[in-house]
């Protein structure tokens, strides 16, 4: 009888205990699914330098608001001909659209992106930790695609007028492989999506040779040429 208790009581305390597990999970999912649904039809960024930052940009009187803060006209050229764009060493040119150039985005929980590559060129293998994106063809060919978190890749050749998705957070890539330059506009779910390449993740800090050697199955010489090859190494 005492024994049959005790079993009794483990298995209620279980079930506590995965019920407490499960709802502890869903708020978390909750709070960090995506960006904060907006408290308003819209918050333009006050940019001033002057004015408190807080998870976001706080909102511009709407006095001062106008139709310009809705549009961006950035993307009218390859990124490399205006400010806030990244030139990648791997030919693909990167120009991002925040708040910071198009404050009518603040709250609205997106990013856009305008990507120009040359003929090989390669957006490299990366992720965005706090949004998904779409990936939609302009010009040219782009073999595109993600892996998923069973290791399985999923990849596709697009050409003008197809998109493709890919998952939040996962590691993905975009190469052109057609013969003349490519254009592609991409939109992130999130105004602060995130940007990890994989190689500047693992080559880039000082991590222990050993740690490299070990998770890739390499020796010190591969580690050390890899690194020294890296773009950016002094």
């Amino acid at each position: 009888m005492a024994a049959a208790a005790a079993m009794g009581k483990c298995s209620t305390d279980v079930l506590t205990l995965l019920i407490i597990t499960l709802c502890a999970t869903a708020s978390f999912s909750d709070v960090h699914a995506a960006d904060p649904d907006p408290l308003a039809d819209f918050c333009v960024a006050n940019l001033s330098p002057t004015a408190p930052l807080l998870n976001g940009y706080v909102c511009k009187p709407r006095s001062n608001v106008s139709v310009e803060d809705f549009v961006y006209y950035g993307f009218r050229k390859p990124g490399a001909d205006v400010e806030n764009t990244t030139i990648a060493p791997t030919g693909a040119v990167v120009n991002i659209a925040g708040p910071e150039v198009w404050p009518g985005l603040n709250t609205q929980g997106l990013t856009q992106a305008r990507l120009d590559y040359a003929i090989g060129g390669l957006v490299p293998l990366h992720t965005h930790p706090r949004g998904s994106e779409t990936s939609l063809v302009m010009k040219g060919t782009i073999y595109m695609g993600f892996i998923s978190d069973d290791n399985i890749l999923y990849a596709s050749t697009l050409v003008c007028g197809d998109v493709m998705l890919f998952p939040k957070a996962l590691r993905h890539f975009q190469l052109n492989v057609g013969n003349e330059t490519a254009i592609s506009f991409n939109s992130l779910t999130s105004q602060s999506p995130g940007l990890l390449f994989d190689a500047t993740q693992i080559l880039r800090p000082n991590i222990s040779v050993a740690v490299i050697e070990k998770s890739f199955g390499i020796d010190a010489a591969t580690v050390k040429l890899l690194r020294d090859s890296f773009p950016g190494h002094p």
